[in-house]
């Protein structure tokens, strides 16, 4: 007979909380490290939030086109002048789009990574899952599995899908009512 250890999130003898699994011990320590990369992240102290429309013009609009631009104004600096351009701040805003475009790079990569080990984990739990589930159906219809039909019952519930909610949409109006016509007093001829 096959022997199963607890599951992880038991709490150990003598104790009241729950014992981190190693996943999630590992996981914490992960998000406390990009939380200090995002900190030491070169921004604004109150960044204002951006709106939609804000950001896609900054992501549609190409950085050489910045450059052009400062370019531009140190060439013609009586333009430059009068609209108050700053070219340092051009400039910098470049050279961070240059220098960072690489972390966000590697950074939507190591996102990317993540959720496919993930998925892939979940897959392997979820063929077994469901391999349980097949055999758990057929136990139950036996004389042995009256005792274990509620979790049959608990699992086949938390496969079901929650309905979809569709927009009701409204009843067209109702014709006006008709009245019937009442008949001609007048006799016809045969």
């Amino acid at each position: 007979m096959a022997t199963t250890s607890p599951p992880t999130g038991t709490p150990p003898a003598g104790t009241g909380t729950p014992a981190a699994s190693p996943q999630t011990l590992d996981a914490q320590d992960k998000i406390a490290r990009l939380r200090a990369i995002a900190d030491d992240f070169p921004d604004e102290a109150q960044p204002k939030p951006l709106t939609t429309a804000e950001r896609q013009l900054a992501s549609r609009t190409p950085i050489v086109f910045v450059e052009k631009a400062a370019v531009f104004a140190e060439a013609a600096p009586n333009i430059g002048v009068a609209l108050s351009v700053d070219t340092v701040a051009l400039r910098d805003a470049i050279a961070s789009d240059l220098a960072y475009g690489g972390v966000v790079d590697e950074t939507r990569t190591l996102t990317s990574r993540m959720e496919a080990a993930n998925i892939r984990k979940k897959l392997k739990a979820v063929k077994v899952a469901r391999g349980i589930y097949r055999v758990a159906k057929g136990y139950v219809t036996t004389d042995l599995g009256n005792a274990v039909t509620p979790h049959v019952d608990e699992m086949k519930r938390a496969l079901q899908r929650a309905p979809k909610r569709t927009k009701k949409k409204a009843a067209p109006p109702e014709p006006p009512p008709t009245v019937p016509k009442a008949p001609d007093p007048t006799p016809q001829p045969n």
